[in-house]
């Protein structure tokens, strides 16, 4: 409870001399003068704005009144005072004369008498105040009364601030006059205000509403009578009915709550939007992936069984190999068995008769002719020569035309001419094999060196793809080491690549950056706390590669030391290039390593390079290291960004080695054909240089020379012709021994014929036997380690690939080998196959990363994580999407939807209001003539303005297809309603917001008149504008005064009804001319209306005097800054004015 300074209430030394209050005379001439009506008797204020320490009124006593004095006096002052009493809180326009917003006064600004606004020594605003602290309180009263009846009440309210600066008020009402004065002085402390003004007779309350309800059913106006008076004090200009009626007679509603709800409900929306439309791009990315992902499984299937089955085909003909061989050795072996008896059986024969042709043989040669028996042996001697000497000259002949030499050797002669061509042909061979064989070695090397690039980019980048870095393996693998050894993490041993970056918007410098930095960036960091460990494992192992290379390792010893500051300089230099891990604690260090010692000048021209007198670069991987120093390393890859290490996003490296390695395999292949047509080429002329040397070894004629021996046949044959023909017996023994002959080669023939037939069927055998113990010692083998199962399991497909084709004796070391060929061909087609799968795998799986990082700490883009993929796409599909969905529509539909109709609705309701106090304000207007025998009528319509019909559309059509619920209804939906929400939070459109939501302004206000007998429509006022300046005016002013007299209620057939008689206006009159300024009064006084005017002290306050009965002129004390009310009376004024 605070207490009152006594300096500072009202007592008697300091309030008015105290009078009976008379509030009319008696004689019945003036009250048949008065008006009817509660009018205002007296008004009151007690330290009140600048109205301070003592009470200040005026007491009009029924009469209108006059408020005069210059600017900034006070008369907003007591006209806020007045509307205080009267208004409710939210509503009243404090300080309208002055254009002030609503916030710029209130009671505690007046309670406190707020004079001035200073700056202050920290030169923000500062009010100043007549009254400082808590120790006082604030009084207004107001008494109405009746002349007519008698009646009167007073209201009045006792305010003061708490201790925390909050405004207290006590609201009071009595039906009898009361004054400040006698009633509500001596008020010591708070606690005994209220009971206090009980005491004294006062209804007190600390409620408006309930405070307004007393004077409402005394004096009966309607619920919006003082929200009508409230306008009317608004009211400056009555140019355009239009405006007028939307600014005075209409109340402005604030949907900015409304609007707020909506706009938070949104903004939830939005980010359930956002985030459903995230989960639908992934779900959307995720659809190559499980359609590639499946195309990827089902050609990796078949190439992985292409793979077992080629394993297993050795198996598979291992088996099939003993089902054929071991049944056919059984039958072999009995065959052997039966071909024995057989040529046991033709060796007796042969026995036999053998003996018999060895007697006839005897009897021949004992019968003479000695010669006739040695001539056959002779003549068959040559033949022999003859046919060995002529199958020698055609394989030679036919070896010559191998070698492209077409000549017949029929004498020494013609061998000696083909001995020349021979050797001729053996020079240029020669010459062409070692040529052949220098470009294969060479070859072969570049092979070499080719496979082991690709093999080295190939598990570069299968780490890669482990990790984000761009560091070479080798480096990985140390640092690796390193941290096993100590259980460090790699992040506390970075290599300064893995902390610098080039800025994509300098790429074009990224090959230059790479090479001044190509040291520094392979550089290990490592911290003073770690220096002791690190550089006693470097010192104590021998650091090599996983194939055992040995490696070179640079490391730093990083001490506190801090970044060293930039220097700023308008050309662009390589730190200004680079991006830092700014997360990383040794990212100060490299930042100071990078600005000391490689702040290289980027030269856009050779000529600024030139002239740079400091370490300078150009785009070309051209390096000034000082004025004496430069270099360019253009040998080959340096400039290739597979060999860049700087960042921590290996992406853009990946692709470059994913390309890098394409193009080998394409050069690796074209080295390959090529070195196999130089191989071929060579083979080629080592077999044509070993047939040259066969044929040049043969140089003796004689060795192919089968004509002569020919000759010396037919010569014996001849001889033995002649003997024969001189012997009968000779002849018929011959013809004997002959028939015996015949038939012992008959029998020999038939011999050798079983006998080569077991000896093949032998080798067979023994050949069968050999290949069963080695397939079924595989076929057991398999058995025991479980391979065969395995195996099995491919052998369908292996029958499949053999079609029709069986495995035979004829084919047996051909099919096998014929399969195995075909599985590889379908491996390696398969294999061609699977790469660009694979590649589009890993694409759309790096195009999900990229899109969606999150996923990156969780996912690889490989097919290995395709599984992962497909656990992803499930959870998206069945548990985030639908879930999101659901969240979505349920914010639509329940929130926002409902904030749009809720909004809609009730900007509907208020237009029908308007329409509905349009239509009160036309009854009122019917009574009113506005010319002899006619009246006029409001007639509003809708706005033609293009925004405002545009938002209402707009709001309308939000609420459009609501009922289908389908995704793309929703989307549809969601899509109108953020249009019209991203411009009603834009605060760019803040104009355009308060002017569509403002349903006054969604209507145009025209005024027809009408004749009042027939109803005929007249003229036709089309938004106040009139047919003169002077109407314009008339009929605003007759709307504004058929307004008051409706809330009001006052009934003009009855001059006894007792009703609110009271109406202030503030400078209403300051630009209106004098004409219509006049209509506007007499219409006042033909309702009977008291007005209390305030205007500024000029000559246009002198329109006012003849409907005037009390005078008010304020001054104000410019050194003490408070002001004070000096009332007069018409005849006081007059004799004032007289004596001016």
């Amino acid at each position: 409870m605070l207490r009152f300074s006594v300096s500072r209430i009202l007592t008697p030394t300091n309030m008015k001399p105290s009078q009976p209050l008379e509030l009319f005379a008696d004689d019945d001439e003036v009250s048949e003068r008065l008006k009817p009506g509660f009018r205002l008797a007296t008004f009151e204020v007690f330290n009140w704005g600048t109205f301070d320490g003592q009470v200040h009124s005026i007491s009009p006593q029924g009469t209108s009144c006059l408020l005069v004095g210059e600017n900034g006096a006070g008369k907003s002052t007591l006209v806020d005072a007045m509307l205080t009493l009267l208004v409710r809180p939210g509503v009243r326009n404090y300080n309208v004369a002055a254009g002030a917003s609503k916030k710029e006064r209130d009671e505690r600004t007046y309670i406190r008498g707020a004079y001035d606004r200073t700056a202050g020594s920290d030169e923000k605003p500062r009010i100043q105040y007549l009254r400082e602290g808590t120790g006082f309180y604030t009084a207004l009263l107001a008494t109405f009364a009746s002349a007519r009846s008698g009646e009167s009440f007073t209201v009045c309210q006792v305010m003061y601030l708490t201790s925390s600066g909050d405004r207290k008020i006590f609201y009071a009402f009595d039906r009898k006059p009361r004054s400040i004065a006698g009633d509500l002085g001596d008020l010591t402390s708070t606690g005994d205000i209220k009971n206090t003004l009980i005491d004294r007779g006062f209804d007190v309350t600390e409620n408006f509403k309930t405070y307004h309800g007393w004077m409402k059913r005394l004096v009966k106006f309607r619920s919006k009578a003082m929200d009508i008076f409230n306008q009317t004090v608004a009211v400056k200009d009555v140019q355009r009915l239009d405006q007028f009626i939307r600014d005075h007679m209409l109340e402005k509603k604030s949907w900015n709550d409304k609007v707020s709800k909506l706009l938070e409900h949104f903004a939830q929306l939005s980010e359930a939007h956002r985030a459903l439309v995230q989960v639908r791009q992934q779900s959307e990315l995720l659809v190559p992936i499980l359609r590639t992902g499946k195309r990827f499984q089902e050609t990796n299937a078949k190439l992985q069984s292409a793979r077992e089955e080629l394993a297993a085909s050795g198996l598979f003909f291992d088996i099939q190999t003993s089902e054929l061989l071991r049944p056919l050795c059984q039958q072999w072996k009995l065959r052997m068995e039966h071909l024995d008896e057989q040529i046991s059986l033709l060796d007796h024969s042969l026995k036999s008769k053998r003996g018999e042709a060895a007697s006839v043989d005897h009897e021949i040669r004992h019968s003479g002719g000695a010669r006739l028996q040695q001539l056959p042996f002779l003549i068959e001697k040559e033949g022999q020569h003859a046919a060995s000497k002529r199958e020698k000259r055609l394989l030679y002949e036919s070896k010559l035309k191998q070698v492209g030499i077409d000549e017949p050797i029929s004498s020494p002669e013609q061998l000696e001419k083909v001995h020349r061509q021979i050797g001729d042909q053996q020079q240029r061979i020669a010459i062409e094999k070692q040529t052949a064989t220098d470009q294969l070695e060479s070859l072969n090397y570049e092979i070499g060196v080719l496979r082991q690039e690709l093999a080295t980019d190939e598990s570069e980048l299968e780490s890669l793809r482990q990790r984000k870095g761009n560091l070479p393996d080798a480096f990985i693998e140390i640092r690796t080491e390193l941290c096993a050894a100590f259980r460090l993490s790699p992040t506390d041993l970075p290599f300064a690549a893995e902390l610098i970056a080039v800025n994509p918007d300098h790429g074009r410098w990224e090959s230059s950056i790479e090479q001044v930095l190509h040291s520094f960036a392979r550089t290990l960091l490592v911290p003073d706390d770690l220096y002791a460990k690190v550089s006693g494992y470097v010192d104590s192992q021998r650091l090599t590669d996983s194939r055992g290379r040995g490696l070179r390792l640079t490391y730093d010893r990083v001490g506190s030391r801090q970044s060293a500051p930039s220097q700023r300089s308008t050309d662009l230099s390589l730190p200004e290039m680079l991006l830092y891990r700014e997360d990383h604690p040794l990212v100060p260090y490299v930042r100071g390593e990078i600005v000391s010692r490689f702040d290289h000048l980027a030269c856009e021209s050779i000529q600024d390079f030139q002239m740079a007198g400091r370490r300078a670069m150009t785009i070309h991987r051209h390096v000034k290291q000082n004025l004496r120093q430069h270099s360019k390393d253009d040998r080959g890859g340096h400039g290739d960004r597979k060999h860049f290490v700087l960042g921590w996003d290996n992406r853009t490296k990946r692709e470059a080695l994913e390309r890098s390695i394409g193009e080998q395999r394409a050069v690796l292949d074209r080295r390959v054909s090529s070195a196999g047509s130089l191989r071929r080429s060579s083979d080629q002329a080592t077999r044509r240089l070993s047939l040259l040397d066969e044929l040049s070894a043969v140089t003796q004629f004689d060795t192919i020379d089968d004509h002569r021996h020919d000759y010396e046949a037919s010569q014996l044959r001849l001889e033995k012709q002649k003997l024969e023909e001189s012997s009968d017996q000779v002849r018929q023994l011959k013809a004997k021994l002959a028939a015996l002959n015949a038939e012992i080669q008959g029998l020999e023939s038939e011999r050798d014929r079983f006998v080569g037939e077991r000896s093949n069927l032998q080798t067979e055998v023994g050949r069968s036997e050999g290949i069963l113990k080695q397939v079924d010692a595989k076929v057991e083998e398999a058995r025991s380690n479980d391979r065969f199962a395995s195996a099995q399991a491919f052998f369908d497909g292996i029958v499949h690939q053999l079609g029709e084709r069986k495995l035979t004796l004829e084919n047996l070391g051909m099919l096998p080998r014929d399969i195995a060929d075909e599985l590889n061909v379908r491996v390696s087609e398969l294999e061609e196959r699977i790469v660009p799968v694979r590649d589009n795998l890993t694409k759309a799986m790096s195009k999900l990363l990229n899109r969606f990082p999150v996923f990156e700490s969780e996912l690889d883009p490989t097919p290995q994580a395709l599984p992962s993929f497909e656990q992803l796409a499930e959870r998206i599909n069945k548990d985030d999407l639908p879930r999101h969905e659901r969240r979505f529509k349920q914010r639509l539909k329940e929130k926002v939807l409902q904030e749009i109709g809720l909004l809609h609705g009730s900007l509907e309701d208020e237009r029908e209001e308007i329409r509905s106090k349009i239509e009160t304000l036309n009854q009122a207007l019917r009574q009113l003539d506005w010319n002899p025998s006619s009246y006029m009528r409001l007639e509003p319509s809708d706005t033609s303005d293009a925004e405002i019909r545009d938002f209402r559309r707009e709001l309308a059509g939000c609420l459009e297809g609501t009922l289908d619920g389908t995704d793309d209804a929703n989307e549809a939906t969601f899509k109108k309603i953020e249009k019209l929400v991203d411009r009603l939070r834009d605060d760019a459109n803040l104009r355009w917001r308060e002017k569509v939501i403002d349903v006054r302004n969604w209507f145009k206000f025209a005024a027809r008149e009408y004749d009042a007998a027939s109803g005929e429509p007249g003229s036709y006022y089309d938004g106040g504008t009139g047919q003169s300046g002077g109407e314009k005016g008339k009929l605003a002013f007759l709307v504004l005064v058929a307004a008051i007299a409706y809330q009001y209620d006052l009934q003009l057939d009855d001059p006894n009804s007792e009703r609110f008689q009271f109406v202030m206006v503030d400078e209403m009159f300051s630009r209106s001319d004098d004409t219509r300024a006049k209509y506007a009064l007499d219409l006042f006084e033909r309702f009977g209306l008291q007005l209390a005017i305030v205007a500024p002290l000029d000559a246009k306050a002198r329109i006012t005097e003849s409907y005037v009965g009390t005078y008010g002129h304020i001054i104000k004390d410019p050194d003490t800054h408070r002001s004070q009310l000096i009332s007069l009376t018409t005849e006081q004024y007059r004799a004032a004015d007289q004596e001016a």
